[in-house]
Formats: C-alpha cells, structure tokens, sequence
C-alpha cells in the first residue's frame, strides 16, 4: 500500500527537498508522496514554518517553467512561481523519491485556475443567469482540454513522475471560497444544483447536438433559482433538501438529461488524460470532485464513478470526515459505483477533521480494510509536530508494525 502525504513545494522548499523526503520515509513511514505540480489561489497557516506562519499565493502558480511548444495557445499557459522554478525543487524530491525509495506523484489542479480565468473569460463556466465564474475553466472547451494534456505532456517530460494525480476536471459550481465571499441566502441542495450548471456556448451546443431544448431548460433553471435566491423559507429539515433536487430531476424537461451530457464532457476529457498519460508510460490517479463530499455528491462537479473508473486507473477519493464510518462508508459507496475500480484514499489530518493519533489510525484502518492501494494525508505543511507524529503512529498500525 502507498502512504504518503499530500504536500506542497513551498514547505519543501523551506525545509529542504531532500531532507523533508528523508523525514517522511524515516520517521512518517511513507513510501510515496502527492507534490503539489500547480495550485490555485491561497492563502495558508504553516504552523511549523521558520519564518512567517503565513503565505500568500501570488495566483494559481505552477512549479515548474512551462515548454511552451507544448501548448497549443500562448494564452492557456501555467504561470510559474520563480522562487520554486529557480530552486528546481520538483526535480530535487523527484531525484530524493528515486533515491529512497518512494512512489513519486505530481499532484496537478486542472480547471480550479483563477489566473487564467481572468484571462480567459470566454472558456470558463457561464451560470443561467449569464454570471461567469472565472476561477472555473469549463471541460466542454476544446483549448481548456489542450491546456490539461499540455500539463501532464510537460510535467512527464520534465520529471517523470510515477503517476499523476489529477484534480479539477469538473464543474465546481457557485460556493467556491473566493475571497471575501459575501452570500447571505438559505442555501440548499436544489440551489447549489441550479447554480452549478453551465451554460456556457460549448456546453450549449453539447446539449443542442442531442436535441435538448437547452435555452428552455435554461430559463427553467433561472426561474427556479431566482424563487430559491428571493424567497423566506426557513429552516427546513434535510428531507426536504434530498427530496427537492429529486422532484428537480425527474419534474424539469431535460435536466437530468443535460446531467448526462455535463457528465459526458467531464468523462472525455479525462479520456483524452488518459491517452496522454499512457503515451508518456505513466499512470492517471483522479480525484472525482474538488469540493463536493462526500463522494456520492461527486455528480454535482459532473464527475460520474462509473463512467471515470473506466477512464483511470485509479480514483483517489478524499474521504475528508470526522469518523472512521464516515470514510469506511465514502469509500464503499464508490466500490459500489465503481465495481472492480482501483481505489486510494485521502485522509485529513488537519484539526478539526481529526482529533487525536487514534482517531487518523482508526480511518487508516478503515481505508485498508476497503482495499485501498494508497492512503494520502492532507497535507505535511499544514500539520502540528504532534500531527505529523499522529500520521506515522497511523502508518505503523496499518502496516502492522
């Protein structure tokens, strides 16, 4: 079984490349690790940090510099961050993972991109009303699709990963955590379905070319949202929620349809990551959905198990919870939807996910009694020392040491 720990390059920088992947296969017990190729805007409190506890991302960075023969259009390119290019820190833990032995995956966020959001308006998810979210790119687009393979193309090239581990292929919808966000409604299931779908002309003319009626189902979609967004509700039980969005699903002509069509876009470009990956002699780890949890939730990005498994080889599901149920019942609900899939898990174990080193051993445990090929925990540099102490007592246990 891989264990490793989702980082990021900055920590590894601070600390030192070689010295942090010593540490974690010494005193963690790991034998692989998820680095972080590109990330999205941040801001993050690094508890162990030397210096400043915290960091500021200057926008959606990469680790690396891009090849630019490698991307079909000059405007869809990853931003790199000097200080990690400069410092050559992906190649030092590559060079540090071959030397002792770990399992080395580049951790890459795909449409999550703000930057080139902002700079790219035009292939990003457009909602019913006509709101663009820029820190978005939409699956549907042609170039966006180019943009990824050119990623996972640069990032073999370079580095020759033993895997990649891919996320953000899908449709993140309208709760994102963009700084400042001021929304102050009653928010529920059927609002965060009706504003998570895009209606963006790439996506339109996918649900055109099947027969849907999509301008009609867009003011639907509209109408009911605008109802939700104005409307005094109050508290409802969660029933109520479950209940609409599948009256949603089976009363609104051609939404679960244009489910389906969403969904198809987001398999197809995995496809094609797929090819790639393969052509570059390595293997495609996916993480399903970015933000919606637990996994049977993954359909509100677009992302469909069974349609996924088929397209990876493996689905890293984050099964981020507060109990070892929870996670056992994550990951048997996608081995139910995903019969015969390869699975590997992520565990949080940042407070308040987790609150003691029983409780991170006790959902390692669930994780192996799953079948998991890896546990990956969230994530080295925003651990306490007790924390990371926490993981390797976890990784003890599992391996029965």
């Amino acid at each position: 079984m891989r264990l490793g720990f989702f980082a990021y390059p900055w920590d590894l920088l601070d600390e030192g490349a070689e010295a942090v992947v010593e540490a974690m296969a010494a005193q963690c017990g790991c034998n692989a690790i998820a680095l972080s190729a590109n990330y999205h805007h941040a801001r993050l409190l690094r508890p162990r940090a030397a210096g400043p506890k915290t960091l500021q991302l200057p926008g959606a960075v990469a680790a690396f510099q891009p090849q630019a023969a490698l991307y079909p259009d000059e405007h869809l390119m990853p931003v790199p961050e000097p200080a990690l290019v400069k410092a050559g820190v992906l190649a030092r833990v590559r060079e540090a993972c071959t030397r002792k032995g770990l399992d080395f995956g580049l951790w890459t966020v795909g449409l999550h991109n703000s930057t080139l959001g902002e700079r790219n308006r035009h292939l990003c998810m457009v909602n019913c009303f006509g709101d663009c979210y820029t820190y978005s790119l939409c699956p549907s687009h042609s170039p966006v699709r180019a943009f990824l393979q050119g990623v996972i193309r640069d990032l073999c090239a370079q580095f020759r990963p033993d895997r990649i581990i891919q996320e953000a292929v899908g449709y993140l919808g309208a709760r994102h955590g963009v700084h400042h966000d001021l929304f102050f409604v009653t928010w529920d299931e059927a609002l965060e379905l009706l504003l998570s779908l895009c209606f963006c002309p790439a996506c339109q003319r996918r649900g055109e070319a099947v027969g849907l009626g999509v301008e009609g189902l867009r003011q639907n979609v509209a109408g009911l949202a605008e109802h939700l967004l104005n409307q005094e509700r109050g508290d409802l039980p969660l029933s109520f929620a479950h209940s609409q969005v599948t009256s949603l699903l089976a009363e609104i002509p051609d939404l679960a349809e244009y489910l389906s069509v969403r969904a198809g876009s987001v398999t197809e470009l995995v496809t094609g990551l797929r090819d790639t990956v393969a052509q570059q002699g390595t293997k495609l780890d996916l993480i399903p959905a970015s933000f919606q949890r637990p996994v049977s939730r993954a359909w509100l990005e677009g992302a469909y198990l069974g349609q996924l498994s088929k397209v990876s080889h493996s689905l890293l599901i984050p099964a981020y919870h507060d109990s070892p149920a929870q996670v056992a019942a994550d990951l048997e609900w996608a081995a139910w939807l995903a019969p015969g899939s390869n699975l590997a898990a992520g565990l949080n174990a940042c407070n308040p996910a987790v609150g003691s080193a029983e409780g991170i051993a006790a959902q390692a445990q669930a994780c192996a009694q799953a079948g998991c090929q890896g546990i990956y925990y969230y994530n080295y540099g925003l651990l306490t020392p007790d924390r990371l102490a926490w993981v390797a007592q976890a990784n003890r246990e599992v391996q029965g040491k």
